[in-house]
């Protein structure tokens, strides 16, 4: 049996609405209360302690950054231990690291990310582009006493081994947690 091309093609058209569900009403939505910022622009409040905890201590003349969301990532990071947004005045922290390997290192990683909040855009520029761990970033990073360390460890694959740890615990609590 043969279906002609133009059958075929309104059966394909048939089941791909079927596939992508009826069209959407353009009825008014109702009043909601206002928007939550997503969970990943939330201050957590561990992170905003530590955060605002260094800021003090190194950099008390600059309470303007205590105004930063300093937030676990919502992402599974690989290489990014931490990143700092200087126009949305967020950071964000790999959840990596609260594994108990890597824990230690926290106040060292929000440290690094407060320099580069301190410093801001003004940052130097070699070749055209933006030297964001320039000689005055590394002066003001070196103010911390693991950050040496923590360099050490990274360089060491201690990142490495606390990402692969936290994959291995996710994927046996997984296991381990019945389906319904």
């Amino acid at each position: 049996m043969t279906i002609s091309n133009r059958r075929a093609i309104s059966l394909v058209q048939q089941i791909g609405l079927l596939f992508r569900g009826a069209p959407k009403s353009k009825t008014p939505k109702r009043a909601t209360q206002p928007k939550r910022a997503p969970r990943s622009h939330r201050n957590d409040d561990f992170l905003h302690r530590v955060w605002t905890t260094l800021r003090s201590e190194y950099f008390p003349d600059r309470p303007d950054l205590d105004t930063y969301t300093v937030s676990w990532s919502p992402r599974r990071q690989k290489r990014v231990l931490a990143s700092c947004n200087i126009k949305q005045r967020r950071v964000v922290v790999a959840k990596e690291l609260f594994e108990p390997s890597a824990c230690r290192w926290i106040q060292a990683v929000v440290y690094h990310e407060l320099c580069h909040a301190v410093i801001g855009e003004a940052v130097h520029t070699s070749g055209g582009r933006r030297q964001w761990h320039g000689r005055e970033f590394r002066a003001l990073e070196a103010r911390h006493p693991d950050i040496e360390a923590m360099n050490v460890w990274i360089r060491s694959g201690g990142w490495a081994m606390a990402v692969r740890a936290n994959r291995a615990r996710r994927t046996r609590r997984a296991r381990e947690t019945p389906t319904p």
